[in-house]
């Protein structure tokens, strides 16, 4: 792993998956760890193995989505400034269940609300404060659905597509201020994800293999990073065929959604705990 310059980190999403593994990555003497998500239980087992790496960690258990809590959250840790890193990770998958004719309106619009509204609140409110401070680096977690968008999870496409398209426009307008943009687009990563998807997933990755690419792409000062590349290859190879040829290519990597209740909303309450 590369030897990054960020000491106070805040990872929205940290519960599981790939937030997990980039806080586990990150975690280490003089660490400071913020970590944000909606599910208490997981999210204190990461913050826990975290800590036994010798970080120190803090957690709060919110939902991003609802008005007012990204800044709230920000505001919290801010209290010597923002952090050096700020990594946008926290989302939802959802699409068409096994035999249906199209998504559930209430997943189309949780996935919505959780990976574009919730995302561009923490993101809006954490450049706000780092372009103040005239330094910052904020981390995007989108998808290669974006690129190739999902016939049977097509909030989830449109989301993370609104998501690549702010990057793009934040970075511009951050453009001379000190504050970094990464946008990160992967293919297939063994998560949650993953085990609502019912079919096949070419070029499944581990979330720590996913942290990896991610780190060194920050320590390179990338401002885009796609994975893996035979992936983004494949699509973009597809982009050259007549649509119809290419729909009948992708046939056969259609797949269902078993899509997850959402968790209950999580109980006001103070500061985490640290460690």
């Amino acid at each position: 792993m590369p030897d990054l310059p960020y000491r106070r980190i805040a990872i929205a999403g940290g519960s599981r998956g790939i937030g997990a593994a980039l806080a586990l990555a990150m975690a280490g003497p003089g660490q400071e760890l913020w970590l944000c998500a909606r599910e208490g239980l997981p999210l204190e087992e990461t913050a826990r193995d975290c800590r036994a790496k010798g970080a120190r960690v803090q957690c709060r258990s919110c939902d991003l989505s609802q008005p007012g809590a990204a800044a709230a959250w920000l505001d919290e840790i801010g209290e010597r400034g923002p952090p050096d890193l700020l990594i946008v990770a926290a989302g939802i998958f959802g699409g068409r269940p096994d035999g249906a004719e199209g998504t559930p309106e209430t997943v189309t619009r949780q996935v919505i609300a959780v990976n574009l509204t919730g995302a561009l609140a923490l993101a809006e409110a954490g450049a706000l404060r780092m372009r103040r401070a005239g330094r910052g680096q904020i981390v995007l977690l989108g998808s290669l659905a974006a690129r190739d968008p999902l016939p049977d999870a097509p909030a989830y496409s449109a989301s993370k597509a609104g998501l690549a398209c702010y990057a793009r426009a934040l970075r511009a307008d951050l453009a001379g201020s000190g504050v970094g943009v990464l946008l990160v687009e992967p293919g297939h990563v063994e998560t949650r994800q993953t085990a609502q998807h019912q079919g096949s997933l070419p070029l499944l990755m581990s979330p720590p293999a996913a942290a990896e690419r991610i780190l060194r792409a920050l320590d390179r000062g990338r401002d885009c990073l796609a994975f893996p590349r035979r992936a983004v290859l494949a699509l973009w190879l597809l982009d050259l065929l007549p649509t119809a040829w290419r729909l009948a290519l992708l046939r056969r990597h259609r797949f269902s959604v078993r899509n997850l209740a959402p968790p209950a909303p999580p109980v006001a309450r103070g500061r985490g705990g640290q460690g």
